[in-house]
């Protein structure tokens, strides 16, 4: 028999029953549209392999108790799922990057050394405009404005990599500059 030939809901009764062609045949059918589909969301190449990796796997581990009315909807649905777990997680880790980053200066000074607040603006501000103008307009979007990424990415017509790496960048270098404003004062 050439599972290749078989219908989806074919397909998916073999798999059922634990036949690795219909497995192959479901693979080799949906991989190429469900990398597409979470390439054109990512934008990384091994994370959509990943991802389709991860969710065929699932389909075979859970073969016999998943319940599968239309394989190619219930294919992209969890591709979809686990695209969006995947960007909520770089979220998050941009997040808490960004967080331990700034709270690194302040973790420099001493409780009675804290700085007012005005030297402090001051300070950030001679350090932005000691950036380039494209990280310290994406910093002042970001952290002053409170834009997200994909606004930002938007406005300034790039990607939201490069918005990322901006954000980082300008951090770092806040981070490197506000401790030497930590010693001068």
């Amino acid at each position: 028999m050439r599972e290749s030939n078989l219908t989806d809901e074919e397909l998916v009764h073999l798999l059922k029953k634990s036949n690795p062609n219909a497995y192959e045949a479901i693979y080799k059918r949906y991989w190429r549209y469900l990398y597409g589909f979470v390439f054109q969301q990512l934008g990384t190449k091994e994370d959509a392999e990943e991802i389709v990796h991860d969710l065929m796997l699932s389909i075979w581990q859970n073969r016999q108790t998943v319940c599968i009315q239309n394989l190619k909807v219930y294919l992209f649905i969890a591709a979809r799922n686990l695209t969006n777990k995947s960007i909520k997680a770089r979220i998050n880790l941009r997040k808490y990057q960004e967080h331990v980053l700034l709270h690194e200066v302040f973790d420099n000074f001493q409780t009675n050394e804290i700085p007012s607040p005005h030297s402090l603006s001051q300070a950030v501000e001679k350090v932005l405009t000691q950036m380039p103008e494209k990280t310290a307009r994406i910093f002042r979007m970001s952290k002053m404005d409170e834009l997200p990424v994909k606004t930002i990415a938007s406005k300034m017509d790039l990607s939201e990599k490069a918005v990322e790496y901006h954000i980082t960048k300008s951090l770092k270098l806040l981070r490197h500059q506000l401790q030497n404003f930590h010693s001068d004062n």
